[in-house]
């Protein structure tokens, strides 16, 4: 097979309503009787599809919902949503394991935001390619705006600008992201589910559009604040610097193991928790004490190239940010020699620090 087929992602239609999917499907059965989005709105939605949502204008966060369809006469395969819903050998639309796992979570109200936002990273791909820049050392820049404003944004990934959230070709947009990095948008999950429709995808296949040659770009901000607002409130966003947003790896790799899910090339393969750890074991003198100047340099080179605060500034922010976030605290200190620097908070008493983590 040379394409597949991807429709616009529509996602929750207010993107900090991340309940709203949650909502929608503990309303649809484990098995329906409906054959189309459109019958699943009518029988267990209370929409009026017959005479005000015709078309689900009003509606337009069900859509998401789908997973897939492959028609085998013309081999045209089609991501539609999230595969929360799928069809059976019948023609009628069931929940997904996935969906019934989400719904079950929010009814006990136990990590169901987490659910939900792992199953966009296995099966969005327009959220899959971002996350895996940022996963590899990309960052975002804001240019001044907040996320109301996404479409402002840029993500810089190895010194190039993109601009996923515009629909203006001419800017390395997000069917520039899909085109350049197409098995990554893709990943295993859509790759398994080809295998079991025994589909077998050419070497230059690519993503096109529901009807046209490029997927669509209509209203792409607005769909894409959804996944975006919530990484942000999972706390998966750092700002680094001003107008700087990086990923918090550590809390990704914490809560979806995002090794199994993305290809990690440029990454780090391990956190920056778990690198600064590695570091005070390697540089703690007998007494566990470590120059905290220096080791922040280092740190800062390797997680936060973009800082342009200085060092000073960075040791200040960090060993604060990481006090008052719980991961480590100050169990000792004490003064040093010019060659450790400065201390932390600019106390000379603070040049030697005994960290100890609590994560």
């Amino acid at each position: 097979m040379k394409q597949i087929k991807l429709s616009i992602e529509r996602f929750w239609i207010e993107p900090g309503n991340f309940e709203r999917w949650c909502e929608l499907l503990s309303r649809i059965p484990e098995k329906t009787e409906a054959r189309s989005i459109k019958e699943i709105a009518k029988l267990y939605l209370g929409k009026d599809v017959e005479e005000k949502d015709k078309k689900l204008d009003r509606s337009k966060e069900l859509f998401g919902l789908h997973g897939y369809e492959y028609v085998k006469n013309s081999r045209n395969f089609e991501i539609k949503g999230v595969h929360f819903l799928t069809r059976t050998d019948d023609g009628y639309l069931i929940r997904t394991e996935e969906a019934n796992e989400l719904v079950a979570a929010y009814e006990q109200q136990q990590g169901w935001e987490l659910l939900l936002a792992k199953q966009l990273l296995r099966y969005s791909p327009r959220t899959r390619v971002i996350m895996h820049l940022l996963l590899n050392d990309g960052f975002f820049e804001t240019n001044g705006q907040s996320i109301e404003q996404l479409s402002k944004w840029t993500l810089r990934f190895a010194d190039v600008a993109y601009h996923p959230f515009s629909r203006n070709p001419e800017l390395n947009d997000m069917n520039f992201l899909l085109h350049a990095f197409k098995n990554e948008a893709l990943g295993n999950d859509w790759r398994n589910i080809l295998a079991e429709e025994e589909i077998k995808l050419d070497e230059d296949w690519m993503f096109v559009g529901s009807s046209g040659k490029e997927p669509a770009k209509t209203n792409i901000s607005s769909f894409m604040r959804a996944p975006m607002q919530l990484f942000a409130y999972l706390d998966w966003f750092i700002e680094a610097d001003v107008g700087i947003i990086i990923l918090n790896k550590e809390k990704v790799l914490e809560h979806i193991g995002s090794h199994s899910l993305f290809s990690l090339t440029n990454v780090q393969s391990i956190s920056e928790i778990e690198w600064l750890k590695k570091k005070v074991n390697e540089e703690k003198d007998d007494r566990g004490f470590v120059a905290i100047e220096p080791l922040l340099r280092k740190l800062m080179e390797r997680f936060y190239p973009t800082w342009e605060q200085g060092l000073a500034r960075f040791v200040d922010y960090y060993m604060t940010k990481g006090i008052r976030e719980g991961l480590f605290y100050i169990a000792d200190y004490e003064s040093g020699q010019p060659r450790h620097g400065r201390g932390y908070l600019g106390k000379r008493e603070y040049q030697l620090l005994k960290l100890e983590f609590q994560r």
